[in-house]
């Protein structure tokens, strides 16, 4: 019971840090060092309340964080992300299991591409750039947004635009439309970004992929969904 509790008093913790992590990220585009090594330490003390052997789990925890800044510090090389996000995302990785890590990584995507074209959204319906069409440009932009969004959302198991049954046995029983039809949302979501892209970028405008927030949500995400559940009945026993 101890160690239940005491699971879920450093996943408060963590998720109290997450949220400066995200305030701090938007108020100042940085996330210190401190906080970030505050995180980090908080780790081996959930593995001992989670019971994590040192073989394989412990070991385990620290290949996913090696990977994780490995990946992270080549899009920091290429000026795509700032050094505080790969040092978030780097001690997170430390806390959580592969598949919830996983989890972590696909939803901080998702958000981090919606949260991209909402900050492009402000940006192009301020442009002052002579001869743009900011106007046009933001309601195209916000359309695009609505439909990156829609994706989001279906991915991460939320609300999203149904499609009749009817029509998806219909169009589906024909292989070859079938095919189309597992290939029609890779289509839109390329045609969607791509557009986005050169929106923003025709008002001088460079997309800003705003990573610590996006991997900050993310995080408290999956701290508030089934991973608090499972880490705390595992603690309990």
């Amino acid at each position: 019971m101890d160690q239940q509790i005491f699971t879920y008093v450093l996943l408060g913790g963590l998720a109290m840090a997450l949220l400066v992590a995200a305030f701090t990220d938007l108020k100042s585009r940085t996330i210190g060092n401190k906080l970030n090594l505050v995180i980090a330490a908080g780790a081996p003390f959930f593995w001992w309340a989670n019971g994590l052997d040192l073989w394989p789990g412990v070991a385990i925890q620290l290949g996913i964080a090696a990977a994780t800044f490995a990946v992270c510090a080549l899009f920091f090389a290429i000026r795509q992300m700032g050094g505080g996000d790969v040092k978030l995302l780097t001690a997170l990785a430390l806390w959580f299991p592969p598949t919830n890590f996983v989890g972590l990584v696909l939803i901080m995507a998702m958000l981090g591409w919606v949260l991209t074209l909402a900050m492009g959204i402000w940006a192009v319906a301020h442009s002052r750039i002579v001869g743009a069409k900011p106007v046009r440009d933001t309601a195209l932009l916000m359309a695009c947004t609505l439909i990156a969004a829609n994706f989001a959302s279906a991915v991460l198991g939320g609300p999203k635009l149904a499609i009749p049954q009817s029509l998806i046995d219909t169009l589906g029983a024909n292989p070859n439309t079938a095919i189309l039809i597992a290939l029609l949302p890779i289509a839109i979501l390329a045609v969607v970004t791509l557009a986005s892209i050169r929106i923003i970028r025709r008002h001088n405008r460079e997309p800003r992929i705003p990573y610590g927030l996006a991997i900050s949500m993310a995080g408290l995400w999956v701290v508030g969904g089934g991973f608090i559940t499972t880490a705390a009945t595992a603690a309990g026993g």
